[in-house]
């Protein structure tokens, strides 16, 4: 079975979900659709809101990443490649939307805590199975670490992309370790938070600096 199925049976999935556990809130209840650096709840939407829009966000995004061989310029520069990936990115994502989104249910119905842990560890495996990807994108101008200078040179997509897949494996290791040792304070997720954007940027800064040799050559 295909990325492509696997992702569509995800939404349904998350849509059988968020009807049967939301259905039974009030209609004035509040679900969480936003927290802050530390962790905190700072947004919320109406119930009919809650439980629908964001089964509809990852319909969207699913379609979107499939009309990307009608859209994309440099997809037929790397079919094979781009076939083996893009499902497996819309996977991740789509994984990714989903979990957050049957945890924002269960927080409105007081099911779970709302102590921000399992946020930073859905962001942290999100990380982690990302940077397993990362390798293996081809150039294009819809997904990976794109920046003037990766998408200017292969060389600098192909060196680039390998060590932001270590960077991102490596921040989403942190983001679950920092979560589990230390729960969620304040001083380790402020700590947290800037380790993980270090570890995500570096790879851009890292682009602009093989430009920069590639240019001299």
């Amino acid at each position: 079975m295909s990325n492509f199925k696997w992702c569509f049976i995800i939404i349904i999935i998350q849509i059988i979900l968020s009807l049967y556990l939301g259905l039974s809130l009030s209609e004035d209840a509040r679900i969480p659709s936003h927290w802050n650096i530390k962790g905190e709840i700072d947004n919320y939407v109406g119930k009919w809101t809650g439980i629908l829009l964001f089964p509809g966000i990852n319909l969207a995004i699913l379609l979107l990443i499939m009309a990307l061989p009608y859209i994309s310029v440099r997809y037929k520069n790397a079919q094979e490649r781009f076939e083996k990936v893009i499902p497996s990115l819309a996977m991740i994502i789509i994984f990714f939307f989903a979990g957050i989104h049957i945890y924002m249910i269960l927080l409105a119905k007081e099911i779970l805590s709302p102590s921000g842990n399992i946020i930073f560890y859905l962001i942290g495996l999100m990380s982690i199975m990302l940077g397993n990807l990362f390798p293996k994108i081809p150039s294009n101008f819809f997904a990976g670490i794109r920046t003037p200078w990766t998408l200017s040179s292969e060389e600098v997509w192909r060196k680039t992309h390998r060590l932001g897949g270590i960077s991102f494996v490596v921040a989403g290791l942190l983001m679950i370790i920092i979560t589990a040792v230390f729960g969620n304070s304040s001083t380790a997720n402020i700590v947290m938070f800037v380790i993980f954007m270090a570890l995500v940027l570096y790879p851009v800064i890292y682009s602009f600096i093989l430009y920069k040799k590639e240019e001299k050559k």
